[in-house]
């Protein structure tokens, strides 16, 4: 008795006395399936294609086809690697999915409840976006907004990039339009960052790929270079296959990983799906979120336009679409479907789940044809839905070849420029180099060299290239990376005066998709492009100053690079002493002599150098008053240091001197190569003074000093930390960190006494630079000596800068 029905075969058998039915189900696999991918890659020119499915908990295939590479015969196979590009957002929804479930957050919470420096243009906005909200595009901004920064990567920083927003005009009112974008996923990074301790590719990796069994899969993008068994990156350029191997460091940055940074296969993309599609359970029946979560990420917040397929596509036709978080949910047919794509340049990647069929396809490809892997798919949706048979390669080769012969007719038509001879440069060519800014893409420089003039994009170096003028002051710029495509014009205006006003991009045709033509170039007259206009400006300023000295000794401890203006001068110390002095302790704490929490009784006596007579401090002549109250009673050694360096604490300096000695301290300078620093005596020695008996430095040799603590170098790289750390505290910062962007750390020692002031330091740039600066001075009163001397370290960060 056997009847075939529609959804499987039953198989009936009389076993003792009863009659028993078991469905027979349909393989997941349509059994041409080989031959249909192979006319997939063929039809599209897809080098090779990663494919995952996955039926009712396990994986039915995982499987490669084609090659890696142009060129290469090897294969892809089921652990190849693909970047899957905007697929990575589920993951980062997935894991705030994880968070919400531990109470460490609610979807519903604000923002800034959990990143309280984040900011939109909007206040509104700012303090009512939602954790969700970052999911589902449709906070106002316009899509796409700030790409430029990301694809291709910038150098800024994730906190960098998303503090940008407090800039980007919003497009749309809140929570009205569906606007894509990558932007806010970061910030879902930092939250995630924030509440977990761990940066969002530890998370990533740690919490959901070992889980889930992903051992392929990477989580940050810049390792991916380092890695075996990678599909290139592949387009098809003026009709022909192209391979770009610079996509390892063209198509994102680690900023950006939890909007797109995820590189998988189609075995552990495999294993993803059985997770999602089994409400959290992984394939090895571990759980990685409950069947709550899963209601979450699936259900629509957002919907979306629904678009009208043509009729070679019509069984493709949606009738409702949505977004949910780092997921969309559509029909396919009768059935639901949850699913997402992927795109970065040379990849795209294609995933969709039916959960009535517990059914899971992903294709991963190495070239930019959307067509190859909806045939795929759809192809696979259909078999497993008993549909009838429809021509899908077909259908999306008309609409690929339809696009291809839009996209020539757009290049047939657009008219040949040509450049008008009787138009010639308003300057001589050097005028239009410089330094240049634009509130988004931070600092540009035009510079002059033997074949003309180039251009560099300072935080996104993929922007770099050569400028040809065309005609007037209009120049094309030619890309340095090829693969970057064609570039724009520059086209500069002039001030009546022939001041360079500002520079724009202009496509190079009309109505072009260009980011690049919302970029303003100003002159950035703060920039300082060389160390001879930086020589200029610091001698333009203390020439203010006939009756002072002043000495200025800067070094980038990356490049090694100084600049250099009396280094060697000796100079008054004042508290600036207290830095080598500091070392001293450190030193000898490190030999053993004692430990840094030891305690001392803390006294108000000193012997004289000159005569050896006793002194007391003046708490009136101190900056620091409460040590003074401690006479006769103990205090660490740690805190001593602290009061010295913090609050420059004349008594607690005399007192760690007295406990090293003073010739071991000009020892330990002699060591590392500061022969001129002298520490003769402690402070308020009277007697000494009189007789011209001080401590001197030069700005060279505190620059020596500071640099081995910066490098790790100063007695250990422990003592150098806790230096850092110390100095990181203190309390006057009047002269070097004055004038610098508050995001610049600073860990500095200043020094004063009537008519001298000097500070010295270690400066920590954001974007992990950091150079050594030590500025003298004597002669001026304190209040026109700090102007100078702030004046001094603003032109030396910005000359940093503009490099």
């Amino acid at each position: 008795m056997l009847r075939i029905l529609k959804f499987g075969i039953y198989v009936c058998v009389i076993h003792l006395g009863i009659l028993t039915c078991a469905v027979a189900q349909q393989p997941a696999l349509p059994p041409d399936l080989d031959d249909y991918v192979t006319k997939v890659l063929q039809a599209f020119q897809v080098p090779g294609i990663g494919l995952g499915i996955v039926k009712d908990g396990k994986i039915v295939l995982a499987k490669g086809y084609g090659i890696k590479k142009l060129g290469d015969p090897a294969p892809v196979d089921e652990n190849t690697l693909f970047s899957i590009a905007s697929n990575s957002k589920a993951f980062t929804a997935t894991a705030i999915a994880m968070l919400v479930e531990e109470g460490k957050l609610k979807w519903e919470d604000k923002v800034i409840e959990h990143l309280p420096w984040f900011r939109m243009s909007d206040d509104y906005v700012s303090t009512h976006l939602t954790v969700r909200d970052l999911f589902v595009h449709h906070s106002g901004l316009n899509a796409y907004a700030n790409d430029i920064l990301l694809f291709p990567p910038s150098t800024f920083t994730r906190r960098e990039l998303l503090e940008k927003l407090k800039d980007v005009k919003l497009k749309y009112d809140f929570r009205t339009v569906y606007a894509y974008d990558n932007i806010l996923y970061l910030a879902a990074g930092e939250i995630i960052a924030a509440k977990t301790g761990m940066s969002w590719e530890d998370f990533v990796k740690n919490r959901i790929f070992n889980k889930v069994g992903m051992n392929r899969s990477v989580s940050k993008y810049s390792s991916l270079k380092n890695q075996t068994n990678v599909a290139y990156a592949h387009a098809v350029r003026d009709g022909k296959l192209q391979m770009l191997d610079s996509f390892f460091d063209m198509n994102i940055g680690d900023a950006s990983n939890p909007a797109g940074g995820v590189v998988s296969s189609a075995k552990d993309m495999s294993k993803w799906l059985i997770t999602q599609l089994d409400s959290g359970r992984t394939p090895d029946q571990g759980l990685l979120f409950k069947p709550a979560a899963t209601q979450e990420l699936w259900k629509i917040i957002r919907p979306m336009p629904v678009g009208q397929e043509p009729e070679w596509l019509k069984p493709a036709q949606r009738h409702f679409s949505g977004y949910a978080l780092g997921f969309r949910t559509y029909d396919y047919r009768q059935y639901q479907v949850i699913g997402h794509g992927g795109l970065l340049t040379g990849f795209v990647s294609q995933i969709a789940m039916v959960p009535d069929l517990r059914l899971g396809v992903v294709v991963l490809t190495n070239q930019l044809s959307t067509g190859a892997y909806m045939a795929i798919i759809n192809y696979i949706l259909d078999y497993n839905m008993k549909a009838a048979r429809f021509d899908w390669l077909a259908g999306y080769k008309k609409e690929w070849d339809k696009s291809l012969v839009r996209r020539d007719s757009v290049q047939q038509s657009r008219k040949r420029i040509v450049p008008n001879a009787d138009l010639h440069l308003s300057l001589p060519l050097e005028k239009y180099a410089g330094m240049y800014k634009d509130g988004l893409m931070g600092s540009i420089v035009i510079s002059k060299g033997e074949k003309g003039l180039s251009m560099r994009f300072v935080k996104s170096p993929l922007y770099e290239g050569e400028l040809s003028h065309f005609h007037g002051d209009m120049f094309k710029v030619n890309y340095k990376n090829k693969n970057m495509g064609e570039g724009p014009f520059l086209s500069f205006s002039l001030n009546p005066d022939l001041s360079i006003r500002e520079a724009r991009f202009i496509s190079s045709f009309s109505n072009a998709d260009s980011d690049l033509e919302d970029i303003v170039l100003t002159p950035d007259k703060k920039a300082i492009m060389d160390t001879t206009e930086l020589s200029r400006r610091i001698k333009a300023e203390t020439n203010k100053y006939k009756n002072a000295d002043f000495a200025v000794a800067y070094k980038d401890l990356g490049t090694g690079e100084t600049f250099l203006m009396n280094a060697k001068t000796n100079f008054h110390a004042a508290s600036t002493m207290k830095t080598p002095v500091m070392a001293e302790v450190f030193k000898q704490a490190a030999k053993g002599k004692f430990a840094i929490s030891d305690s001392v009784v803390v006294y108000n006596q000193f012997k004289s150098i000159a005569g050896g007579g006793l002194y007391k401090l003046d708490p009136a002549n101190d900056s620091e008053l409460e040590l003074y109250h401690k006479i006769g009673k103990k205090m660490s050694i740690e805190n001593l240091l602290l009061l010295m360096i913090t609050r420059s604490s004349n008594l607690a300096t005399n007192i760690l001197i007295d406990k090293v000695g003073a010739k071991n301290v000009n020892k330990t300078m002699r060591s590392i190569g500061a022969h001129d620093i002298q520490v003769l005596r402690g402070v308020e020695d009277g007697k000494a003074f009189e007789k011209g008996m001080n401590n001197t430095v030069t700005a060279y040799d505190l620059m020596l000093l500071f640099e081995k603590i910066a490098k790790g170098d100063m007695v250990n790289k422990k003592a150098s930390e806790a230096m850092v750390d110390i100095l990181m505290q203190q309390t006057f910062r009047g002269i070097i960190p004055a004038r610098l962007p508050k995001e610049v750390k600073v860990a500095n020692k200043t020094g004063s006494i009537t008519k001298v002031l000097n500070d010295s330091g270690i400066v920590y740039l954001p974007d992990g630079r950091e150079y050594v600066l030590v500025l003298l001075s004597r002669g001026m009163e304190e209040e026109a000596a700090k102007k100078t001397l702030s004046s001094i370290s603003e032109y030396i960060y910005n000359y940093e800068t503009s490099k």
